[in-house]
């Protein structure tokens, strides 16, 4: 750490020159002023990073240099000696911000103690400058990144680019958007694969700006490359160079790198407070691929949108239809409600990708509604489900109506296997539990569809249908043939009559119990019983 010392005693000048064992401790002692005048040339010479300065000193005291040094060196670390005990000279000193203040004479324990701590905190800020420069481009990026999502106040966007000498001067300012055609694939078309090729987009983008135009090219957190270009003039002007520049870039990518981009230009404004308004535009903008087409430039002013515009698309509950019949396995009916929906987006002619996404994650959300309580009831059904959530995801790689609607086509599939799945299980869960009822109450005598459906809780006409397609027989011959098996057992184990066998299996009228028999049989319970079937 370099030391000068400026006093104008020259006793003092030697004997803290010469008393004080700077270089044992971490100082190089540099030179030697007799007043302030003095003292300037020579720092302006040597470049001290501590200066040691008495307050009393003719031509130009201790106060005026440390002004002018605070002026030109704000880094430097100043001590202040003087032989008066003033209130109003340490007040001074600390509004100066020396570093500190000490009054003479100074021990040297005491002196070096002072000079250690300046040398510590000059070590401390020269580190934490070594940090900030290095971090420079890191919030250099942080900064743009919040100046085009947020419309941020002008003397925050000028103390800002001061700092990170970002140049925003007082012009037009126009947003231009790339982003890769391909960077959703889940393997990229591209031969570099996603980082690789944002840098190389990024680098064609920079080298055309640096050709011939003012602005700044970076890339966003949302996998775009950002140019903030700016230019005055009429705006017809720079609407055509904004044009050139994307254009130029397009088919530089397209060239070089063997890939494509499309590109998005917003409306220009007047100050840098509104490039986040030019970007969102431009958002707007590439969005539109959706339906145009890529490897594009995309204007928002050829789009026919004003900045703020948004088209509201009505379904008219098509979607809550959608997933009633998905709910009840009708497949057919469920593709026709997507067909019917997807085409409505299409004849939409302003529709942005954003929102046929959005109307993609809805349908997507009321199905998991759905199937999350079918899963809650059926762990099995859980590991199912699971499966499903990567289709979730996947809408937002999707560029255009077509890949999306093929994509919740997917989803749907795959719902309707789970959901038949589960409604084969509950019906054979419910047939199950009516057969259970029907084996431990058959000698109930008028056992009916109607009691049994309300045991398991649903109603006779679904359980009757249930019965037909689950065990190919009506509930009233699954009810007479369980009467009747157990008649058989009951006749060829027992020394019972036929009518006491008759009340064990559920009738009361013996002759009737006869006829049901003989008709299930081909014999009358007493000829069954002597002959010994």
């Amino acid at each position: 750490m370099k030391v000068i010392i400026v006093d104008d005693d020259s006793i003092i000048r030697k004997g803290l020159s010469r008393t004080i064992p700077w270089e044992q401790n971490g100082f190089t002692l540099v030179g030697l002023a007799r007043d302030g005048e003095e003292a300037l040339s020579l720092i302006a010479d040597v470049k001290p990073d501590l200066l040691l300065t008495d307050i009393r000193m003719p031509f130009m005291d201790g106060f005026q240099l440390t002004e002018a040094v605070k002026e030109k060196y704000p880094d430097m670390k100043i001590i202040m000696l003087t032989s008066f005990d003033e209130f109003e000279l340490a007040h001074k000193a600390l509004k100066l911000k020396v570093f500190d203040y000490l009054l003479k004479p100074v021990d040297t324990p005491t002196l070096l103690d002072t000079a250690k701590r300046a040398k510590v905190e000059l070590e401390y800020e020269n580190e934490m400058k070594r940090k900030v420069l290095e971090g420079m481009p890191l919030l250099r990026q942080r900064f743009l990144g919040k100046m085009i999502k947020e419309n941020l106040p002008e003397d925050e966007i000028r103390s800002h680019s001061e700092f990170l000498n970002v140049k925003l001067p007082r012009s037009k300012y126009v947003v231009i958007l790339l982003t890769a055609d391909d960077y959703s694939y889940p393997d990229y078309q591209n031969r570099f694969g996603k980082e690789m090729l944002k840098y190389c987009i990024l680098n064609v983008a920079e080298e055309t700006m640096l050709s011939d135009y003012e602005g700044i090219v970076f890339e966003s957190e949302n996998d775009e490359i950002v140019i903030i270009y700016n230019a005055d003039g009429e705006q017809d002007h720079i609407e055509q160079r904004a044009l050139q520049i994307a254009e130029t870039i397009r088919v530089n990518v397209e060239k070089f790198l063997k890939t494509t981009v499309t590109v998005g230009i917003g409306f220009i404004y007047d100050k840098p407070g509104d490039v986040s308004r030019s970007y969102r535009d431009a958002k707007a903008a590439i969005e539109f691929r959706h339906m145009i087409g890529t490897n594009r430039v995309l204007t928002v002013w050829d789009t026919g949108l004003p900045p703020t515009s948004s088209t509201e698309i009505i379904l008219n509950e098509l979607e809550n239809e959608f997933v009633m019949k998905v709910k009840l396995g009708l497949e057919k009916e469920a593709h026709a409600i997507l067909d019917d929906i997807e085409q409505r987006l299409l004849q939409i002619k302003f529709v942005s990708l954003a929102q046929v996404r959005l109307i993609g994650i809805e349908i997507s959300l009321l199905l998991f509604k759905e199937l999350e309580e079918i899963a809650n009831r059926n762990a099995k059904m859980k590991e199912s489900l699971e499966s499903v959530y990567s289709y979730y995801s996947e809408l937002e790689r999707f560029q255009t109506i077509q890949d999306i609607f093929a994509s919740i086509r997917q989803i749907t599939s795959r719902f309707l296997d789970i959901a038949n799945r589960q409604r084969e299980i509950q019906t054979q869960s419910m047939v199950h539990k009516a057969i259970a009822y029907i084996e431990s109450h058959y000698a109930t005598e008028g056992l009916s569809l109607q009691e049994v459906a309300r045991h398991v809780h649903i109603s006779p006409t679904y359980l009757s249908i249930l019965f037909k397609k689950e065990k190919s027989i009506t509930f009233s011959d699954f009810l007479l043939q369980t009467r009747m098996k157990s008649a058989i057992e009951l006749l060829r184990m027992s020394g019972l009559k036929s009518y006491e066998v008759a009340e064990k299996v559920g009738y009361s009228n013996p002759q009737y119990f006869s006829q049901c028999f003989k008709k299930f049989t081909g014999y009358s319970p007493t000829d069954y019983k002597n002959n010994e079937h």
